[in-house]
């Protein structure tokens, strides 16, 4: 990570901001900008450590969750700067701002249209699924839902 190029700043930015709407602490207070959540103070530290940023170095040890968390994101994502702005910026709207999900998407169009339509729809469905943990009413209606899928197949398979 160079301190130097945006798109570094940029990812270093969304992932800190995506990791603790996961429930990771971190001090840094985010708000909406036009590239999505941002936290000056983060940006002070990045700023204040490039040799550890540079190195993706840190005196913090993570937590197994944490750990599982960060690797979660990081498959989902890619690193992908686009895909984490539209992301964080979705997820900033449907959980600080609490708005609908349906127009939590409408307004990330809005922002960001600049990006094509496959990217966002991308970037909001990989942070919904990073974000989204069901309770465990919504775990047996799927489960539910998934074994009657599953009968259906099978019944197909024998005819």
């Amino acid at each position: 990570m160079d301190k130097d190029l945006f798109e570094h700043r940029l990812i270093a930015q969304k992932l800190v901001y995506l990791l603790k709407l996961k429930g990771i602490e971190f001090a840094y207070p985010f708000r909406l900008y036009v590239r999505g959540p941002y936290s000056p103070d983060l940006a002070r530290e990045y700023y204040q450590h490039a040799d550890e940023f540079s190195r993706c170095e840190t005196a913090s040890t993570l937590s197994p969750a944490e750990a599982d968390s960060v690797a979660e994101l990081t498959a989902l994502f890619d690193k992908s700067p686009s895909l984490l702005e539209i992301g964080a910026t979705y997820g900033y709207l449907a959980y600080e701002m609490h708005q609908p999900p349906q127009q939590a998407y409408r307004t990330v169009r809005r922002m960001k249209s600049f990006y094509s339509s496959e990217q966002i729809v991308k970037g909001v469905n990989r942070a919904k699924q990073y974000l989204f943990v069901p309770t465990d009413e919504e775990k047996a209606a799927l489960d539910a839902e998934l074994e009657e899928w599953q009968r259906a197949s099978i019944r197909s398979m024998r005819h």
